[in-house]
């Protein structure tokens, strides 16, 4: 389990997951809210969720087929594909790919669902791990986030915060001319955690010079 500012979560998902209708995890602390107060993703048996904003619970929220009730606000989701074929009568292969980060903004009152593409073959699954791709579809059949393929937690969480960074300086019109490119990232970097940092400098020796 990833040990971090947010760890103390972690028990409270696992307590208020019981007190959630049938099939339904309730990601957040306190007493239930009603349906217009938050937001339900959907997750088909595919795909496996694997933490929420950096936070890798226990084995609750890796459950198949479930929804995930959460707040409104920012949230990175995790995720991964997971799939069994039979290849023969005595013979099975469990798929896993490698895993995805999916960053967006719930709305409070939406449902949303994760997608992603059928896989009709065991190669074509092989393939499909290699690079997963997730959407996130509101109840408008809208796209409103698409995944980005990641290495670890640490990297998903590096991934948000250059996001926002990005976006906070493009907010701010005279922040965007007085901070350079490189003050950004040395902003950031100064903000990363060690993990991220490791991540980053990871990504740094696979990019090509």
């Amino acid at each position: 389990m990833k040990v971090g500012k947010w760890s103390w979560v972690v028990p409270t998902i696992v307590l208020l997951a019981g007190c959630a209708a049938p099939g339904t995890v309730r990601l957040y602390d306190g007493e239930a809210r009603q349906p217009a107060e938050v937001a339900l993703i959907s997750a088909p048996e595919q795909v496996q969720v694997m933490a929420l904003d950096g936070v890798e619970p226990t084995g609750l929220l890796r459950q198949h087929s479930q929804s995930l009730e959460l707040l409104p606000g920012e949230h990175v989701l995790t995720l991964r594909y997971v799939q069994l074929f039979q290849i023969n009568a005595s013979e099975h292969e469990v798929v896993r790919s490698r895993q995805a980060a999916l960053r967006f903004t719930a709305v409070a009152g939406t449902e949303y669902r994760l997608e992603m593409d059928k896989q009709p073959s065991l190669d074509a699954a092989r393939k499909f791990a290699k690079a997963p791709q997730f959407r996130l579809i509101n109840n408008a059949n809208e796209t409103v986030g698409q995944s980005t393929a990641i290495k670890s937690y640490a990297e998903a969480s590096l991934i948000d915060t250059i996001t926002k960074a990005f976006e906070s300086t493009q907010n701010s019109d005279a922040q965007a001319q007085a901070q350079t490119h490189l003050d950004l990232l040395k902003d950031v970097w100064g903000r990363a955690t060690p993990d991220e940092r490791e991540a980053f400098q990871l990504w740094l020796t696979q990019q090509p010079k």
